[in-house]
């Protein structure tokens, strides 16, 4: 999850120095609680000027889940095409373990931005990991079906 975060607000600060430009000017380390467990050394990006401030959370917040994520995204005016390609570079594109001990497929539909807007399913896969830690796994499929089930599945 550190990882992702950290991903996510790279790309933020990307996105805020091309738009509005600046400088990066590395990280500074503070302390998350989330969902999955605390992250103790989470670095957060900045930019020379401290105008940049992550999205992810309230410059004084201790804690944060994927909902408040999203959320926080919209509030930073990041349109959805922009959000669509972030939340797919880093739940998508990202390395799985080589073993789980279960997998649990479930699928919730949300109103997704490609040519139009329409209704599409997000596949979710919660993996047991060996070590016994829950990891979720997103896949955005055109249907719900026996078959993008079993698409999932061979992606995995």
């Amino acid at each position: 999850m550190k990882e992702y975060l950290e991903n996510l607000m790279k790309t933020e600060r990307d996105v805020f120095i091309d738009e509005h430009g600046g400088i990066k000017n590395g990280y500074y380390e503070r302390a998350m609680k989330t969902k999955f467990g605390e992250i103790e050394d989470l670095n957060v990006p900045r930019d020379r000027e401290c105008k940049f401030r992550t999205g992810i959370f309230n410059p004084y917040a201790r804690s944060i889940g994927i909902d408040e994520l999203i959320i926080s995204l919209y509030s930073k005016v990041i349109s959805t095409r922009k959000m669509s390609e972030i939340l797919e570079s880093i739940f998508q594109k990202r390395p799985l373990d080589r073993r789980y001990i279960a997998i649990f497929l479930d699928a919730l539909f949300f109103y997704l931005r490609r040519d139009t807007v329409d209704k599409e399913p997000i596949i979710f896969a919660m993996g047991i990991k060996e070590s016994g830690e829950y990891e979720i796994i997103f896949y955005i499929s055109s249907k719900e079906s026996h078959l993008s089930y079993n698409e999932v599945i061979k992606y995995l």
